[in-house]
């Protein structure tokens, strides 16, 4: 773990570089967290104005589309967590 102190020596350069490198890595991780997630499975979304519970109804490499009583959307990776069933 990074303390903060160390990071503060850091140039705005190497912070710039540092913030990719972990926005890739986060994308990467959830990427595979949801590799698991299947047509019909069940999952939670995290956003303000369609947070809740959805079924999936069809899977893209970088969006899914939801299902629930309401209608459709279609949401990014990274709004998407699995629901432990």
């Amino acid at each position: 773990m990074i303390k903060y102190s160390e990071l503060q020596d850091l140039t705005i350069d190497e912070l710039q570089v540092l913030k990719g490198q972990v926005n890739a890595l986060i994308q990467g991780k959830q990427v595979i967290a949801l590799g698991k997630i299947k047509v019909g499975d069940k999952v939670m979304v995290n956003h303000k104005k369609a947070g809740g519970e959805y079924t999936v109804v069809k899977l893209n490499r970088k969006t899914y589309t939801l299902e629930n009583m309401f209608g459709r959307v279609k949401c990014s990776i990274g709004l998407i967590s699995p629901i432990a069933a």
